[in-house]
Parts: C-alpha cells; sequence; structure tokens
C-alpha cells in the first residue's frame, strides 16, 4: 500500500491505496464507497463486491474508497483480489462542522455523524476516488456498498445508453428533489470526460442536492439528457413483470430493469436503517441478513465468488 495526502474542499486527507488492476482508458472505473461500522456491514460490502465480480463480463476497474472505518473491519479488504483499494484515514466532515464547538454534537453522540456528516462522506469518498483515476478515464460509475450487479449486461446495457447527447447513466430517477428528475448516485455511470470539460463534483448542497445530484442538474443544464433505468420503487407495478426464477419479485428492494425486462441491479437501501448502524439491529423492511442470505442463495456461487 503506497501512502499519500490529498488536498479536497480545503481538508487534508491521509489515505493509503493499493493499484492491483489497470484496464485501458476507455474501460469503466466502478466506484464503491464503503464506512464499516459493523460485522454485518462487512459482509454487506462482501456481497457488493462478490457481485461486481461475477456480473460483469466487460474489462473494468472496481475501486473500492473506504472512509476511515475500524481497521478491524477493513483487513480483509487489502487481499481481496482484483480490486483498487483506497483506505481513507481522515474523518471526511464538512466544512461547517469543522470547528470543535460545531462538532460537538457529534463528539457526544457519534451516531449522528452518520447523519449530519453522511452525504458529504459519500461525495469526500468519490471526490478522492477521482483524483486517482487517470484524468483520461472515459467512464466513471458510483455505486454504493449496499448494491449488487445481478445480469451479465447490466454495465453495457448502462454504457450502450451514452452517446453524444447522453452523458449519464443511472439505474434509478428520484423525483423528490427535482421536478425533473436527478439520477441516484448509488448506480450512475458517467461520461468522465464530459464531467471533468465541465469542471463537476459531487459535493452535496443540502437540503435542496444530495450528494451527486447536481451532476444532473449541471448536465442539463449543459444541454445534455440523461438516462433512467425503469425502477420498481417509483414503478410498483413493474413487480408483476419480474420472473419468478430468481424470486426478485419476493425481494422488495430497489430493483432496476433493462429494456427486455431483466433485473439487473438491486440496492438495499432503507433495509440498512442508519439509525441501527452500531448494533446492527433493524426493526423494519427487507433486513441486511435478508439480502445476504438472497445473494448466497440466487445471486452468487458460494465458495467462489463470494469469499467470506
Amino acid at each position: 500500500m503506497e501512502e499519500k495526502k490529498i488536498e479536497i474542499d480545503g481538508y487534508t486527507y491521509d489515505i493509503e491505496y493499493s493499484r492491483k488492476v489497470r484496464e485501458p482508458a476507455d474501460m469503466p472505473r466502478l466506484v464503491v464507497v464503503s464506512h464499516l461500522l459493523n460485522p454485518l456491514g462487512v459482509e454487506v460490502l462482501r456481497r457488493c463486491l462478490a457481485s461486481v465480480q461475477h456480473y460483469t463480463t466487460d474489462a473494468h476497474e472496481l475501486w473500492v474508497v473506504d472512509n476511515n472505518s475500524p481497521s478491524r473491519y477493513t483487513a480483509w479488504l487489502r487481499d481481496w483480489p482484483g480490486i483498487n483499494l483506497v483506505l481513507n484515514h481522515t474523518d471526511p466532515i464538512p466544512p461547517d462542522q469543522r470547528s470543535w464547538l460545531s462538532r460537538l454534537p457529534t463528539l457526544l453522540r457519534p451516531s449522528w455523524r452518520l447523519t449530519v456528516w453522511g452525504s458529504y462522506a459519500n461525495a469526500a469518498g468519490l471526490e478522492l476516488a477521482a483524483r486517482l483515476i487517470e484524468p483520461d478515464t472515459k467512464y466513471l460509475m458510483t455505486m454504493h456498498m449496499d448494491t449488487m450487479p445481478c445480469h451479465p449486461s447490466w454495465l453495457a446495457y448502462l454504457r450502450s445508453k451514452l452517446n453524444d447527447s447522453v452523458a449519464a447513466a443511472g439505474v434509478r430517477m428520484d423525483v423528490g428533489r427535482s421536478p425533473e428528475g436527478i439520477l441516484h448516485i448509488l448506480g450512475c455511470l458517467l461520461d468522465w470526460q464530459r464531467f471533468r470539460q465541465l469542471h463537476l463534483g459531487f459535493w452535496p448542497q443540502l437540503p435542496r442536492y444530495d450528494v451527486g445530484d447536481k451532476v444532473t442538474v449541471s448536465l442539463r443544464e449543459a444541454g445534455y439528457e440523461v438516462f433512467a433505468c425503469r425502477n420498481t420503487i417509483w414503478q410498483p407495478e413493474l413487480v408483476a413483470t419480474l420472473p419468478s426464477s430468481p424470486p426478485f419479485a419476493e425481494l422488495s428492494v430497489d430493483r432496476a430493469l433493462d429494456d427486455d425486462g431483466h433485473v439487473i441491479y438491486l440496492h438495499l437501501g432503507r433495509g440498512v436503517l442508519k439509525s441501527a448502524a452500531r448494533s446492527g439491529v433493524q426493526s423494519k423492511g427487507v433486513t441486511a441478513q435478508d439480502w445476504i442470505r438472497f445473494a448466497d442463495t440466487y445471486l452468487l456461487a458460494l465458495g467462489a465468488s463470494c469469499q467470506t
């Protein structure tokens, strides 16, 4: 692992990183940002990485950027094959929280950091990756750790939607913060050269824009279009069209579909409650245990793809 200091948003980050995979610049860079607070989170991230490696048939680089998780939860990542690893050892603190007085609530109640700093930390992870990948990279795919690609054509499908007019393709369009819709950063493939030419970034501007929201807004303002998959979270009628094997209809999570009706991408989302991150206890929704069980039973070849 190589040590490096990177300054972003007026703050210096101490990182370690290793580059195990090198693909040509026109191959996508897939970036998973993680923050691990308990063993359950570790198992969720394992399934994410295993599913990416199992179902991504196109050449790619898989990057994991971990945001200052305890070392007991990240040691395994150093040995996971086929990833480029970034271990950030600095808490990503929003600018308005950097004084001791501003940080006092989060110091007294550390669990508040997930709410107060969560979006900013996610953006910081993506910004760190942006400074480590080659400037001539053609595609960058942003991903959350509680996602799983689940069809061999998932990445090729998203790439097929990018053209001279369309500069981003995502698995979900949200309309809560913008009537035109925002591509959720949980699964969004970007034309990285256009991103750089427009000097875009991932920082949130809460409460109006969450992490990555401004990317969609700025691309539209520059005259570009964006594409979003059909998704069961906003189109629940799609559930009735899902195949019985695997039983995607029974897993009530975020399911993205391609033009042929194949489920290509899953997102647990609210299944992992932020308020329960330290204890791993959950009171409603699809549990992380259900998510892991589904992955092991239906999506992954146990012992081969999911390295526990």
